[in-house]
């Protein structure tokens, strides 16, 4: 049967995804399932290694170090980041990863790996994010954004860009929801931009209320940051999006063509006059928000199930080894 390693059960759309596709998943062997955020665990079951799914998910000292730059790679506790890190990924049988481009980057941090890896994408919790039933339109274009401000994010670049389309007189409204590392430094640019169409508040909410904001916007915006670690992901938030049938726009990589096109969302480079000039095409092109958001959910849909099948025969192979 399937059994979970993990340092807190949290309530996370990830674990609850995983878990989803496991549930139905008949085994003749135990095989342990290591959830992310949880290292150490790999520790301290380090014996049973050759039936554990490693979901490695994220470099703890690519995190710290690089893209949330809170210490640098001479502080002790970078050290041990890393060594973490590398013992679980050095030493795992079986690795899960978000995209093939992150788990190129963890190989150039670690080494190259020796085992098995499967892509396991984001995606998104579907009791939380779905279409909306309503067919009213909204008088003004809704753009959200929302987050933990990271510099993975590039709030910075979002900020300026709807600041070039203020001072082009194009009309929309836009709401940044969230707070964190970078929350008081992009509040004195917003101050400084003197953002008549925009609110931000540092207003905090749970998922299932997200759920129901990103249901009451038409453009929804990813993650416009400079990291390599920005570059290698597929965030949550366009899978969000794209459950819930709403245009994305996020920044170009190699990440998000290894499962869309420009037909399921919106791409561009992190500048903020590319933002803002997609932005605006989009905001005077109501038909195209309507195709791209019924193009990007029938590609969630394709994503989630085919993952689901894929997952299921990646770990009843393993219970056959």
């Amino acid at each position: 049967m399937i059994k979970y390693l993990f340092r807190h059960n949290k309530d996370y759309s990830r674990f609850n995804i995983i878990k989803q596709f496991t549930k139905d998943i008949k085994l003749e062997n135990d095989i342990f399932i290591l959830l992310p955020f949880s290292k150490n665990q790999f520790f301290k079951n380090f014996l049973k290694r050759d039936r554990i799914v490693n979901d490695f998910f994220i470099s703890n000292y690519d995190t710290y170090v690089y893209d949330r730059k809170k210490i640098t790679n001479k502080n002790p506790r970078a050290w041990w980041k890393y060594f973490q890190d590398l013992i679980n990924f050095k030493f795992s049988k079986y690795i899960l990863s978000d995209t093939n481009e992150h788990f190129k980057y963890w190989e150039s941090l670690f080494g190259k790996f020796s085992g098995k890896h499967f892509v396991f994408p984001v995606l998104a919790d579907r009791d939380i994010y779905f279409p909306s039933t309503s067919k009213v339109k909204n008088e003004k274009v809704r753009i959200l954004f929302y987050g933990s401000f990271i510099p993975l994010h590039g709030i910075d670049i979002i900020l300026n860009a709807f600041s070039l389309m203020e001072k082009k007189g194009i009309e929309f409204e836009a709401k940044i929801i969230g707070k964190g590392q970078m929350y008081p430094k992009m509040k004195d640019l917003f101050t400084k931009l003197d953002l008549k169409q925009v609110v931000m508040n540092g207003e905090i909410i749970n998922e299932k209320e997200l759920g129901e904001v990103i249901r009451e916007h038409d453009i929804i915006l990813g993650i416009f940051g400079d990291s390599v670690k920005a570059k290698s992901v597929v965030p949550n938030k366009v899978y969000q999006a794209l459950a819930s049938e709403k245009t994305i726009i996020t920044m170009k990589s190699k990440a998000i063509n290894e499962f869309f096109t420009n037909e399921d969302l919106i791409t561009c480079d992190n500048k903020p006059k590319d933002l803002a000039d997609e932005l605006t095409k989009l905001i005077n092109n109501p038909i195209l928000i309507d195709k791209t958001s019924k193009n990007g959910y029938r590609k969630f849909t394709e994503i989630y199930n085919e993952t689901k099948i894929k997952f299921e025969d990646f770990i009843s192979s393993i219970d056959k080894n």
